[in-house]
């Protein structure tokens, strides 16, 4: 009987491996929509998230992160229409576990969810007007407080939108407002642009820095994905040297890197 050529031999060898194990052999590669950010995301290779993100795809082993920068809305938009897997960042009121809250009731009404797990961390800051005393957390309500309108959701008290930051941070200068909540690396920076030295920052909240990305049962295993892959960074330590430029400013700042950490991983367990 004559004997198959080697080259059939090993293609019916790789079709039998590929049959006994589909779940290793194909790979799944996912777009990701990051939403274009100054020093953030500012092209799909520059950016301080961008670092961060190009690190997990060294992690992710089953495929390639594929990432792609577009305006905050419309990235949020492609995965709403299928044109991507993820967006990233959006702010997670839990910075590690499941969300809930008007928001994310916003988002399952487009077809949408937050990721369980958070990349990063993000310090939001509440400032106000130097010669006043802090403001009451207990009081919110009384105060004339504004944010970035996109934010109000995130937020249990009444508060005002901005769809212009410098322009806040202008009011809150002058005494026209009676605080402003916001990521305080970027309203630092506002300060410092505007030359102004009469705003007092104090500490308010931390959120976690989560993905955007289907409720569906393929959203459900992208979600599982997520949090394998930051969960082997974090034991491994390279989310943090991925993140040191990230994370330079609160440490300096706050004393924190503000990255999820092992006690995070404790919290899926």
């Amino acid at each position: 009987m004559r004997r198959p050529p080697t080259s059939l031999l090993a293609i019916c060898s790789l079709v039998t491996w590929l049959l006994a194990c589909p779940t290793t052999s194909l790979a799944r590669d996912y777009r990701i929509n990051v939403g274009q950010l100054p020093l953030y995301a500012e092209t799909k290779d520059r950016g301080i998230l961008i670092d961060v993100i190009k690190a997990m795809d060294e992690e992710y082993a089953a495929g390639r992160l594929i990432i792609e920068i577009y305006p905050f809305e419309r990235s949020i938009h492609n995965v709403a229409q299928g044109l991507a897997d993820l967006h990233f960042p959006i702010v997670g009121s839990a910075d590690w576990g499941p969300e809930d809250g008007p928001y994310e009731e916003e988002l399952r009404a487009r077809g949408l969810r937050r990721s369980t797990c958070s990349l990063t961390k993000s310090h939001f800051a509440l400032f106000r007007h130097r010669n006043r005393p802090p403001l009451d957390l207990t009081r919110l309500d009384d105060y004339r407080i504004e944010t970035d309108a996109g934010h109000r959701a995130f937020f249990e008290f009444p508060i005002q939108g901005t769809t212009c930051l410098p322009c806040s941070v202008e009011k809150l200068s002058a005494n026209r407002i009676d605080g402003l909540v916001f990521a305080s690396r970027e309203i630092d920076l506002m300060i410092r642009e505007a030359g102004l030295t009469n705003i007092a920052r104090q500490n308010f909240r931390i959120f976690g820095s989560k993905f955007i990305l289907p409720n569906t049962a393929e959203g459900a295993r992208t979600d599982a994905m997520l949090c394998e892959v930051i969960g082997r960074m974090i034991r491994k330590g390279s989310l943090e040297r991925a993140a040191r430029p990230y994370s330079a400013y609160f440490v300096r700042e706050y004393g924190d890197p503000y990255l999820p950490d092992l006690k995070d991983l404790s919290r899926l367990d």
